[in-house]
């Protein structure tokens, strides 16, 4: 008869075996100030991303062709705040 298993009793020689390289501490080269400053600097495309996340959760894979006619529409209406922020949108969700 085969076993593909081990008897009960028997432990894995992998799980007792203790590794023979030293545990290394997590590094973060990161420095604290360069990080917020590009926080507060990037505040307006996090705004984006947000608009962006919203959209494609209402409207799923067919996002980015809604984000596209409604810039569209505010082409048609001569807002082009309106357009360039829908084609910002619609350029994310691709």
């Amino acid at each position: 008869m085969l076993r593909f298993a081990p008897r009960y009793g028997i432990i894995s020689p992998a799980l007792v075996r203790p590794s023979r390289q030293p545990r290394r501490q997590a590094h973060n080269d990161n420095q604290r100030s360069t990080r917020i400053m590009a926080i507060s600097n990037d505040v307006i495309g996090d705004v984006r991303v947000q608009a962006a996340l919203r959209l494609f959760a209402t409207h799923g894979l067919a996002a980015a062709e809604c984000a596209r006619m409604a810039a569209a529409n505010a082409n048609a209406r001569g807002d082009s705040n309106d357009a360039r922020w829908w084609h910002e949108i619609s350029k994310m969700l691709g």
